[in-house]
């Protein structure tokens, strides 16, 4: 939407506002990681594996590393107390990587106070702004992903 009496073009007084948000979420994720000794990624593993269980397939695919780097990410968090490799129930064969949650509550608190203001903006619109927003961001992500593949 055009501010009005603005002589940007609407794509422009979309762009910047996105543009700095996107930023600013990865540069205060980035910094609450460092600050609990963790890399961001590490930081996103911990965010999945609060709520369950995973697999390193799985953990892979959410954090997006291959899996000899998802696979360094797991060591490197169960070196420091983060997660415990534990053996899966449905897999007599696979593990499953579980989270200590003593050791990554302050970590992961301060993360959903960081989150915490785009949660309640995101709850303040309309059901109709919601869809509209989620259908704008994945068609985002798909012409995104589609020209990441192409370079």
């Amino acid at each position: 939407m055009q501010e009005a009496g603005s002589k940007k073009p609407p794509e422009e007084c979309f762009a910047r506002p996105f543009q700095r948000l996107v930023r600013m979420a990865v540069n205060a994720d980035r910094d609450l990681a460092r600050k609990h000794g963790l890399a961001l990624a590490d930081l996103c593993c911990l965010d999945l594996l609060e709520t369950q269980d995973a697999s390193a397939k799985e953990i892979a695919e959410y954090v997006d590393l291959s899996t000899g780097a998802t696979t360094a990410l797991i060591d490197r968090l169960e070196r420091e107390g983060f997660v415990e490799r534990r053996p899966n129930p449905n897999d007599r064969r696979g593990v499953s990587v579980h989270l200590v949650h003593a050791r990554a509550k302050a970590a992961l608190d301060e993360f959903r106070e960081l989150k915490a203001p785009v949660k309640a903006a995101w709850l303040s619109l309309s059901a109709g702004e919601a869809a509209a927003v989620v259908r704008f961001l994945e068609t985002a992500i798909g012409a995104a992903d589609e020209a990441v593949g192409t370079v």
